[in-house]
């Protein structure tokens, strides 16, 4: 690839450094030619470029569109945007936008701007070459039945799925983002509705069941449903807002025709009350069922000796947010030494979720012969459980953890599949330490792609040690001011339960977090499941 001719399009007004990146490429070999903005979509079809070097003429909201639009018009051409030096928070929301580079326009030098360039061509094939496998996650995105979008304050669209284009009439998500290029006047029928959907935004940075009638492309008029959220940089400005789309025109007809039809439903009414009955009691032999799949009685190391003096002492905490539950965990004894533990959280709570966890438990029993490694238990899980989801044609995003303890060793080996990290509390160092992955970074949740990276991270433990996995539920509370219990807070008060046992532990953060809640309850379904390590038993005999 060095000793490629590299001719790129430079997009820009400014010609005296339009000039310089002339002067530039012919110093490394290469050409540039230089167009504005509104031909240069024609230029790059018609001419092969290398890549697309793009000057906005301000640094603004405008700016980023700009970059998107090029990016979704010409998605397999790099582009490399130039700006005044110093302003990070642009240059991270133009590689955010769409581009794959941000260069300093004061230090521009030959040779720099030939490796940037290079690199640049590199990374788009790559991600091009990603794009084409993670077509299977796209073709779920597209065919989710919700629409999804993210728009700009002022009333663009930055993104769109099929859905979303479906529910508003139009052929696809680029033919939205083309012709509905103001919302306000676009969209909404009732004047100022945008604007009201604007001030409830800013009072509240989220927005639930807004809805609003809507003209579709062929002036239909539809009811719509929104939730939405505002996203903001590190400083709180306003980035711009993303959330769903439902069509609720059909409800809001029934919702007409049962007001014309009251009478003949209070007819009606004992009916219903002994199917609510029924439903009822269904969801109560479900729920039974479901705690039955939980550990009944954990494993204790080594084999017959009495649980306070296992190597190894678990406890949990399981409450549903509703009748049966989205959570799922297990304690399996692996071999006299080693232990294995699965905590999973389907998204949502109710009966779908409970159905998936059901699932991922089936699953799991099956792959007990694999269950020494952690990733490639969680790889298997994934291929398995991705495999049911595409076929019923109802994805739902599952995060899991899994961990294997050698209570001979004390090492600890695991493998997190987009989950909250599990927080290991060094008793004997007065520490918290959150149990990250090795490799630095996330890996993502269940049944998304076919091939995740799970990687199998290890730590080693030390007596007194106690391992806490959960979910999310325990500290996605809003408190009376609307804020929200963070896993820093979490850690905090555990700090001064550190040196409890495991069931005070549970217990006294359970109660805390409940004080902390605005209707002191969990508004999720909450699972937590402790694992303390008190020595070997070769160190127990020593």
């Amino acid at each position: 690839m060095e000793s490629d001719t590299l001719k790129v399009l430079f997009v820009g007004n400014d010609a005296p450094f339009a000039q310089v990146i002339a002067d530039k490429m012919q110093e490394i070999g290469g050409t540039v030619e230089v167009s504005g903005f509104e031909t240069a979509v024609a230029l790059l079809k018609t001419n092969s470029f290398k890549a697309l070097l793009f000057e906005p003429e301000q640094i603004n909201t405008a700016a980023l569109f700009k970059i998107t639009s090029l990016a979704v018009r010409m998605p397999a051409m790099p582009i490399i945007v130039f700006g005044p030096g110093g302003n990070d928070a642009f240059a991270v929301e133009a590689v955010c936008a769409g581009a794959q580079d941000f260069l300093a326009k004061e230090t521009v030098d030959a040779g720099f701007l030939n490796r940037t360039i290079r690199c640049a061509i590199e990374r788009q094939f790559e991600r091009m070459a990603l794009v084409k496998e993670k077509e299977n996650y796209y073709g779920i995105f597209d065919h989710l039945v919700e629409g999804i979008f993210r728009t700009t304050p002022e009333g663009q669209f930055l993104l769109a799925n099929m859905a979303l284009a479906r529910i508003y009439g139009y052929a696809s998500p680029p033919d939205l983002m083309a012709r509905v290029t103001d919302i306000a006047s676009k969209l909404y029928v009732d004047a100022g509705r945008r604007e009201e959907f604007v001030r409830v935004m800013q009072a509240n940075d989220t927005i639930t069941d807004f809805e609003s009638r809507i003209y579709r492309k062929d002036g239909e008029i539809i009811w719509i449903s929104e939730n939405c959220r505002a996203m903001c940089d590190a400083n709180g400005k306003l980035l711009y807002y993303e959330g769903t789309v439902e069509d609720i025109t059909e409800r809001k007809h029934s919702e007409e025709e049962i007001r014309r039809t009251t009478a003949e439903l209070s007819r009606s009414r004992e009916e219903m009350r002994l199917k609510n009955e029924l439903r009822e009691e269904n969801l109560r032999t479900a729920r039974e069922i479901q705690t039955a799949m939980l550990p009944q009685q954990f494993p204790v190391f080594p084999r017959h000796v009495a649980p306070e003096h296992s190597a190894f002492r678990f406890t949990h905490r399981y409450q549903p947010a509703e009748a049966v539950s989205g959570d799922f965990f297990s304690v399996a004894q692996l071999s006299d030494s080693e232990v294995g533990i699965l905590i999973c959280d389907v998204t949502g709570h109710g009966v779908r979720a409970a159905l998936v966890t059901a699932m991922i438990r089936a699953l799991s029993e099956e792959l007990k012969p694999l269950a020494r490694e952690p990733g490639f238990f969680l790889r298997k899980l994934n291929f398995d459980l991705g495999n049911i989801l595409k076929s019923t044609g109802s994805p739902m995003l599952t995060t899991a953890f899994y961990m294997v303890a050698n209570c001979q060793t004390g090492v600890m080996r695991f493998a997190n599949a987009g989950h909250p990290k599990p927080l290991l509390l060094r008793r004997s160092e007065n520490r918290i330490e959150p149990l990250g992955n090795a490799c630095g970074h996330g890996q993502p949740a269940l049944g998304l792609f076919e091939e995740p990276p799970y990687e199998t991270s290890e730590t080693i433990l030390a007596p007194g040690d106690f391992v806490m996995l959960f979910t999310d539920g325990l500290y996605e509370v809003q408190g009376l001011h609307e804020e929200l219990y963070s896993q820093q807070r979490m850690m905090l008060d555990l700090q001064n339960l550190m040196q409890k046992s495991g069931e005070q532990l549970f217990d006294e953060l359970m109660a805390t977090i409940r004080a902390f809640s605005i209707d002191h309850e969990f508004e999720d379904d909450v699972c937590i499941v402790g694992m303390e390590f008190s020595r070997s038993p070769d160190q127990k005999k020593s």
